[in-house]
């Protein structure tokens, strides 16, 4: 376990990463209907496995962050004004333990077979991506999520350091919009995350390094807590034995 001091020791954020694929999914049918719905409705097998291991591994860190039985944790997730119908399968999750809704606020991200997990008793969201996917590799997504400043910074680096930058700002981004509860209804080109003057934001965005999480090399993981000063502990990570192939943590 890891501890940083982000000024104040009033509000904790803890933060946990899960390797899903090597989860066992004996117990996906103890998961609300509409999630295991929305899992049928997947069209790849692998989308399906870590969907449901996903929503697994969230309960069972949940259990764990609030020292309760698994069995006795439940969630409903939230969607607000959606378009497909709040079925409880997606959106802003909710936790209960044995019907009583839970003292913290829990957001979760996943990125091919990782799971990060973000738990505050304040607005808290986390993102977490791979820089080296192709989203990140051209100027396109610029177009749609940055801001005037945004791509200024983004130009002014060396052209192999720029897919890393995209990155970070798009989870800085999800992980704030994640926070506030409006998620991608927002555009993301008004969050700007590099704002450097003006009075101190209800929500703010801070990076946590792979080396940090136990993640591999190439990934980027952003958290927005709605506390300026707090601090954050990183729980032991449940890693493979031996990471996917072409991956290192170092």
């Amino acid at each position: 376990m890891t501890v940083a001091d982000n000024g104040a020791e009033g509000v904790t954020v803890q933060l946990a990463l899960r390797w899903l694929d090597s989860m066992d999914l004996g117990a996906a049918e103890s998961l609300a209907a509409s999630v295991r719905e929305r899992a049928r409705a997947m069209h790849r097998p692998l989308d399906r496995q870590r969907f449901l291991a996903g929503r697994l591994a969230a309960r069972t860190l949940v259990a764990g962050l609030l020292h309760v039985p698994e069995d006795a944790v439940s969630a409903v997730s939230h969607c607000r004004n959606c378009v497909h119908g709040n079925d409880g399968s997606h959106g802003e999750p909710h936790y209960f333990v044995d019907g009583v809704p839970v003292p913290v606020r829990v957001s979760f991200s996943r990125s091919g077979g990782w799971l990060a997990a973000a738990a505050a008793p304040v607005q808290v969201g986390v993102d977490l991506e791979d820089a080296s996917a192709k989203a990140f590799s051209g100027s396109g997504l610029e177009d749609v999520m940055a801001t005037v400043r945004e791509k200024a910074a983004i130009a002014a680096l060396p052209a192999t350091d720029r897919p890393r930058l995209r990155a970070q700002l798009w989870v800085r981004k999800e992980a704030l919009l994640k926070a506030s509860g409006s998620g991608l209804r927002v555009d993301p080109r008004s969050v700007d995350t590099m704002r450097t003057t003006g009075g101190e934001p209800a929500l703010r965005a801070y990076d946590v390094g792979p080396e940090r999480m136990g993640l591999p090399a190439d990934f980027v993981l952003s958290y927005a807590v709605g506390a300026p000063h707090h601090r954050t502990v990183v729980l032991p990570a449940v890693l493979p034995a031996v990471l996917p192939a072409g991956r290192s943590n170092l």
